[in-house]
């Protein structure tokens, strides 16, 4: 039986305008109790938060940050906290320079408080009123192909009507004090997607790299063999990491998104038989969205398919994997920077397109787009007998558009805005 909660989120799901009022009303008063449980309490200019993905992941840019901040000479007087929904599976964080706190707790709320410095690549809780002296560096997370924000026209069974979501995306723009920028690009499609146009913050976009791609920096032979012993990876396999995201037709009003596309996802693809027309070398590493309920069994397939979705460090999968198999997820602008083949399946291109639509045009993306199932085979192996081979000039354009910094910058971003 579902609860009274989630009987109100779907009631309010149905009612656009009604839910815009009722989330404003209820991120005012939030506000107001989090200044009431956090009265007193001065931020610390050498005190860190940080969380990832709402809190569900040690990942990302901000993890990036956090460990060149560990080893940065310059950050030895500091110390951080990271946020978590379930605190329990990171204690192995936990330091005397490092706390670990669940996300949304009272505790959660103090130490925001307390904490000179915020860094998220998500949209932080609106309840949190960022105080005078403290500066929250929002790092997004990942390069966006299909389009946000202010950006979005419509949804169809979306995750929110249009005017929710762009009280979102404004609330968190006028907090944050930077945004992290990879491209000229990303800077130009960010501005509008949060609003930053609207707002005359454009100069809050700080076009110096991602850190989260630092790890793909030219890597080293020993650090790729090392990602692959780390998976599991059997010497000499040829490894494809299957990478999709979600889609706002996956949510169900009151109880959350579930994973029923793709390969062997929908019913309109025989995924035994896509894995039996590969060579015998190839193993598949499965990798959902954060936002996805993963109630896979793929067991029938034995070592050949291996479940990484709840695996912590997503880079690791980058340098282990020899070819790249998403849609439309941010994943493949991350890719890019290891030049690598790459193969889009996008069987719903023109439904997913009406609801979300793109930035630019599919053209541009380095690598087959397959839309009919039957391509999906000849496809990937065309891409695996490619491992190895030099970038084609297609990735080169690709790679100077949307990822032309092509050295690590946690250093420069901590150097830049946070240590001065």
């Amino acid at each position: 039986m579902n609860s009274l909660k989630d009987k109100i989120k779907t009631f309010l799901y149905k009612r656009p305008a009604l839910k815009l009022l009722a989330v404003k009303a209820r991120d005012k008063v939030l506000g107001c109790r989090y200044l009431l449980r956090t009265r007193g309490i001065k931020a610390n200019p050498t005190r860190v938060l940080f969380s990832a993905y709402s809190g569900r992941q040690f990942a990302c840019s901000p993890r990036s940050i956090y460990e060149q901040m560990l080893v940065d000479g310059n950050c030895d007087g500091f110390t951080f906290v990271w946020a978590f929904e379930n605190p329990e599976e990171f204690g192995d964080l936990e330091s005397p320079r490092c706390k670990v706190v669940k996300y949304g707790s009272k505790e959660f709320e103090k130490e925001a408080a307390g904490c000179g410095y915020w860094v998220s690549n998500n949209r932080l809780p609106s309840s949190l009123i960022k105080r005078k002296r403290q500066v929250y560096i929002q790092t997004w997370h990942g390069t966006p192909l299909k389009r946000l924000g202010f950006d979005v026209t419509g949804y169809i069974d979306g995750a929110d009507d249009i005017e929710s979501l762009r009280y979102s995306y404004l609330t968190e723009a006028k907090r944050f004090d930077y945004l992290l920028s990879p491209s000229p690009y990303y800077t130009r499609v960010m501005a509008g997607a949060f609003g930053l146009d609207r707002l005359g913050r454009e100069d809050k976009i700080a076009e110096l790299g991602y850190p989260r791609n630092d790890a793909l920096c030219h890597p080293s032979r020993e650090e790729i063999e090392a990602a692959r012993r780390e998976i599991g990876v059997p010497e000499g396999a040829r490894v494809i990491l299957y990478a999709p995201t979600w889609r706002e037709k996956d949510l169900k009003p009151g109880e959350g998104f579930s994973y029923s596309r793709g390969i062997d996802f929908h019913p309109g693809l025989d995924f035994h038989e896509f894995l039996q027309s590969l060579p015998g070398d190839v193993i598949i590493l499965l990798r959902t969205h954060y936002y996805v309920s993963r109630n896979i069994d793929l067991s029938r397939w034995g070592d050949r398919v291996i479940d990484v979705s709840g695996f912590r460090d997503i880079n690791q999968l980058y340098l282990a994997s020899d070819v790249l198999l998403t849609d439309y997820s941010s994943v493949f602008f991350d890719y890019g920077m290891l030049e690598r083949p790459m193969v889009f399946y996008m069987y719903d291109l023109e439904d997913y397109r009406s609801v979300r639509d793109f930035y630019f045009d599919i053209d541009e993306l380095p690598g087959e787009v397959v839309t009919e199932e039957d391509r999906i085979s000849p496809a990937v192996k065309d891409a695996l007998s490619r491992i190895g081979e030099p970038a084609t000039d297609r990735m080169k354009a690709f790679r100077e558009k949307f990822a032309p910094i092509d050295e690590p910058c946690a250093s420069e971003v901590i150097r830049s805005l946070i240590t001065g």
